[in-house]
């Protein structure tokens, strides 16, 4: 196994998760507004923590994914997280998902963050598509991927149960044609 991949970009770090993250990571999942759309309840305890990072360094060992921890380039604070989980290597094709703190929003980051990780998949791994369920509710994330190149490839009806509902997903998509022609 090849040592965990860092991604540097102009104002951010996307590093190997520790334990050194189940503090910030738990206070990040308590936040009621960054879980709204995100498909889990807020965390109640460490303990759920500990368990989100066992599954970031499980599927990166398992080679079915990889989660960073965000930083600000030359800080080692936690600020959030990206990543891509249930890589299909036969479909070349991933699903991504990403948190980050409350603080940070509206500042471009995330922004940051998703093509640094989408330029590292493409060029480091075969996929042919990288899709992300979304929401509908969830203006901020679409407006986010929408601007990447992500297309909407339709609605999944009553996809999820949340919070004692069903919710509607819209289900996302990014090829590695729409990465090869981007600007």
């Amino acid at each position: 196994m090849s040592d965990f991949p860092i991604i540097h970009t102009e104002r951010l770090t996307l590093r190997k998760p520790t334990y050194d993250d189940v503090a910030p990571l738990l206070e990040l999942t308590q936040d009621e507004e960054v879980m709204l759309y995100y498909g889990m309840e807020p965390f109640k305890e460490e303990k759920q923590s500990r368990e989100e990072i066992d599954w970031f360094l499980k599927i990166w060992k398992e080679g079915t994914g990889t989660r960073w921890v965000i930083t600000l380039k030359g800080e080692d604070d936690f600020i959030g997280e990206i990543g891509f989980f249930e890589y299909e290597k036969k479909h070349r094709r991933a699903e991504i998902g990403y948190k980050l703190s409350r603080a940070y929003w509206r500042k471009g980051y995330m922004t940051e963050a998703l093509v640094g990780m989408l330029d590292y998949m493409y060029e480091n791994i075969d996929l042919n598509r990288v899709q992300a369920l979304v929401d509908p509710r969830n203006d901020g994330s679409l407006r986010l991927i929408e601007k990447q190149g992500f297309q909407r490839d339709g609605l999944l009806r009553s996809y999820e149960y949340e919070r004692g509902a069903y919710v509607d997903l819209y289900m996302l998509s990014h090829l590695r044609e729409d990465w090869e022609a981007r600007d």
